[in-house]
């Protein structure tokens, strides 16, 4: 036992010598610019989109996330490539480009979603531009580190996100030509990744350029927003285009030209296959190298323009704009009369609303909840009908009744989670000093402000979908019972969410722990379904007769009252609700000993 032992045995000696300690330790002299690269990509990695308790377990756990899909997914198709019992016949054609469709629409999307998340550190912020102006550091070479950091980054993005498929699915297909279906794999992934962080990039760069820092800083959450809709929209409609790739590809339809993924398939099939490719893979392979080089082309030009030109601005300082406050007066009026006529429930309903979008954190957040939710109902109720040289879209009624349910859950879901999201915790003594023990009434305008916003977003939706419904489910009775489901979830929904806050919003942070996965897991992926399917059951049962259009009601009604009378009783259970990394300094420090 002790010679096993021995072989794993460090050789450093327990107790170093005098002369061993003396030694200097020799470390490799860094230039100028060496360190510029170095900070600035550690900004991409450690920033406030992953503040938590452990930077780095985040920044591994989201690698994790992002590379396994590839590794798991060439596995997953090891039986069909290999059948047990031997299959004497291989893997038929268009099977195999459904296969490839995957990987470069992965690709597509991972990088795209990057690149939005990391939206305000493409160009310098206010942090950089009056730290390191100020430092003897030439403007070029800084520019020129931010550019090397970010190339650096989206490679590493890119590598990491395409390796373990690029390895794994050639060896598990076992094609004629490996190393021809390891290149194809490669570059099409390459050249799918590349053109959407490059269109991404370029966007800013033309947005900053043409409308300016101020409108774009006001644009930016609806640019977002509207990036992580079109993104997981391709991620989600992809069992139907993938059941559906051979009719799409040979309908002749034109829309299938407009469709990026689509682009960088061919390219994958036209090195794959050669020259026995298929006319529509070499069409869209040329489609896929103009708009790489079209991006990419952009990009070059466009960044060092809006570079400089929000250097500019930051150091100017952007001209304040007056908000025509006379146009909130009635909404307000209705809203301090009708929503919030108390003044514990106005403040924070207003600090909510007033601080929601002022991080990029809250911004990203919000419009990844948004985007999930307008993804999972396009998904759920778009259909395509392919004929010959047309695709038609179309929308299930089914999915038409559980769009309300899907924008309320992910629409209160998005708002509990950035609001149990804290801005600075070195302040929230502030909160503790004049309120105390949160009351009912404090935390009611939180919940009210979450209400109000899923009543807009689900009545939206309601009314969106009943004007393109077909006319056999299009009824006024439908619409009000739509709308019923609209109220009573939007009222419920944070009633339930927030049953256990007992925190002012926005200024507390509950460490992490085990079970919050698990617990995430079965609300999002186990529940979530359950409760959509029984909100869509439950309105067709209300539509039968007057009768139960009441009893529901009724019911709902009872159900929103016992919900605020528990929520009321369980918060005087409760004294000051302390961060665990507070309870020793308040109110000693009040915060201030780091400011």
């Amino acid at each position: 036992m002790p010679e096993r032992n021995g072989i794993f045995a460090s050789t450093k000696p327990a107790v170093l010598s005098l002369a061993a300690q003396s030694t200097p330790i020799v470390r490799r002299p860094q230039s100028q610019f060496e360190v510029l690269v170095r900070h600035l990509l550690y900004r991409f990695f450690h920033n406030e989109l992953l503040s938590s308790d452990d930077e780095t377990k985040r920044v591994l756990q989201v690698g994790y996330f992002v590379t396994l899909p590839t590794l798991l997914v060439s596995l997953y198709l090891f039986p069909v490539y290999h059948a047990f019992p031997p299959n004497p016949y291989p893997r038929p054609f268009w099977p195999q480009v459904s296969d490839h469709y995957f990987f470069v629409m992965y690709a597509f999307i991972v990088m795209g979603a990057a690149t939005v998340y990391e939206w305000d550190l493409l160009f310098p912020d206010l942090l950089d531009v009056y730290v390191l102006s100020v430092l003897p550091i030439a403007n070029r070479r800084v520019f020129f580190a931010r550019v090397l950091a970010l190339t650096i980054f989206l490679a590493l993005v890119l590598v990491g996100t395409s390796l373990l498929g690029t390895l794994f699915l050639p060896m598990v297909a076992d094609l004629p030509n490996p190393g021809r279906h390891f290149l194809a794999h490669a570059i099409a992934v390459a050249c799918s990744g590349t053109c959407a962080a490059a269109a991404v990039l370029a966007m800013q760069g033309i947005l900053l350029n043409t409308i300016g820092e101020s409108l774009f800083r006001r644009i930016t959450p609806l640019l977002q927003g509207g990036s992580v809709v079109l993104l997981l929209a391709i991620l989600l409609l992809f069992p139907a285009v993938s059941r559906s790739i051979q009719p799409l590809l040979t309908s002749g339809s034109a829309a299938i030209y407009y469709f990026p993924p689509f682009w960088f398939l061919g390219v994958y099939e036209r090195i794959l296959t050669g020259s026995a490719t298929l006319p529509i893979f070499i069409t869209l392979s040329h489609i896929a190298c103009l708009a790489v080089v079209l991006m990419l082309a952009l990009t070059v030009i466009t960044y060092p323009l809006a570079y400089r030109r929000r250097v500019r601005q930051i150091v100017e300082g952007a001209r304040a704009a007056g908000s025509p406050r006379n146009l909130h007066l009635p909404i307000d009026a209705i809203l301090h009369s009708r929503v919030i006529p108390l003044p514990t429930q106005r403040a924070s309903f207003y600090f909510v609303q007033q601080t929601i979008l002022r991080l990029q954190r809250h911004r990203v957040m919000l419009a990844m909840y948004a985007g999930l939710g307008i993804a999972l109902a396009l998904a759920n109720m778009l259909v395509f009908y392919v004929t010959p040289g047309h695709i038609r879209p179309a929308l299930l009624p089914t999915g038409i009744r559980a769009a309300v349910p899907i924008m309320a859950f992910w629409t209160v879901a998005g708002l509990s989670s950035i609001a149990s999201t804290p801005i600075d915790r070195r302040a929230a003594w502030l909160f503790r000093v004049l309120v105390g023990r949160p009351r009912p009434g404090h935390l009611s305008g939180l919940r009210r402000w979450i209400t109000l916003w899923s009543l807009f977003v689900t009545f939206a939706t309601a009314i969106t979908l009943y004007a393109l419904s077909p006319q056999s489910i299009r009824s006024s009775f439908s619409l009000l019972t739509q709308a019923v489901i609209a109220i009573v979830i939007s009222f419920l929904l944070p009633d339930i969410y927030l049953f256990t806050t007992r925190s002012m919003p926005l200024t507390f942070q509950r460490r992490s722990n085990i079970t919050d996965l698990p617990l995430m897991i079965l609300r999002n992926v186990v529940l979530f379904p359950i409760f959509v399917s029984i909100t869509v059951g439950l309105g067709l049962w209300m539509e039968k007769s007057p009768e139960h259009f009441l009893k529901a009601c009724v019911f709902f009604a009872t159900a929103h009252v016992l919900l605020l009378l528990a929520h009321a009783k369980y918060l005087q259970q409760f004294t000051v609700d302390l961060a665990p990394d507070d309870t020793e300094e308040f109110p000693q420090t009040l915060g201030l000993r780091d400011i």
